[in-house]
C-alpha cells in the first residue's frame, strides 16, 4: 500500500503565490514603490552631497576672510547702523573693567557700611551701588571717600530708605555714578603681597 498524500494547501513558492491578476499587479505594485523610495533616497543622497560641498566651499572662503583680517560681506551689510551701535554698547559693557572698579570699593569698604549690590545701568549708562548702613552718617562718610576715587567723582545719593528688621534700625542708600572711562588698574591686597 501506497501512503496517502492528503495536501490542504499546495506548495508554491512565494514568488510564484497567487497566479491570478490581481496577486500580480500587487506584487508590481510593492516592486513600484521600492523602485520610488531607492530613486527618492538617491535624489536626496545626491542633493545632500551637493549642498555639503557647497556649504564647505563657504567655510573655506569665510576662514579665508577671518585669517586675512577681513569682516564677512553678509555681516557689514546685514547690520543698520542703530544694530551696530547697540552691539558696541553691548561689547563696550561686556569690556567694562569691573575688577578695577571692585578693586576701587574694596579698598575703601568701612564696617559700618555694607555694600548690598553693584550694577551697571545700560539704559543710564551709569553704575548703581546699594549700600546699608547703621546711620546716616557712616553712609555719608563712605560716599564721600568713594568720591575721592576718579571713577566715583561723581557719585550722588538717588534714593534714602529705612529698614528695620526685629528692632534694628538701618538705612538703605541707592548710589548712582555715571560710567567712567576705564579706571586705572588698581592693586588689591593680593597683588602686594
Amino acid at each position: 500500500m501506497k501512503a496517502l498524500q492528503i495536501d490542504f494547501a499546495p506548495r508554491q513558492r512565494w514568488y510564484e503565490a497567487g497566479t491570478d491578476k490581481r496577486h500580480r499587479l500587487l506584487w508590481a505594485g510593492v516592486c513600484v514603490v521600492m523602485l520610488l523610495l531607492l530613486g527618492a533616497s538617491v535624489a536626496t543622497a545626491w542633493k545632500l552631497s551637493h549642498e555639503r560641498s557647497a556649504v564647505s566651499a563657504r567655510v573655506t572662503t569665510l576662514r579665508a576672510a577671518l585669517e586675512a583680517g577681513q569682516e564677512s560681506a553678509a555681516r557689514s551689510d546685514d547690520l543698520s547702523a542703530e544694530a551696530a551701535e547697540s552691539v558696541q554698547q553691548a561689547n563696550q559693557h561686556l569690556n567694562y573693567p569691573w575688577a578695577n572698579m571692585l578693586g576701587i570699593l574694596e579698598r575703601n569698604a568701612q564696617p559700618q557700611v555694607t555694600l548690598m549690590s553693584v550694577e551697571m545701568g545700560v539704559v543710564r549708562q551709569s553704575n548703581k551701588l546699594v549700600i546699608e548702613a547703621a546711620d546716616v552718617g557712616a553712609a555719608l562718610s563712605y560716599v564721600e571717600n568713594l568720591r575721592k576715587q576718579p571713577a566715583y567723582a561723581s557719585l550722588m545719593v538717588v534714593r534714602q530708605e529705612k529698614t528695620g528688621t526685629d528692632g534694628a534700625q538701618g538705612m538703605r542708600f541707592t548710589l548712582e555714578a555715571p560710567v567712567a572711562q576705564a579706571p586705572e588698574p588698581v592693586t588689591t591686597r593680593a597683588d602686594a603681597r
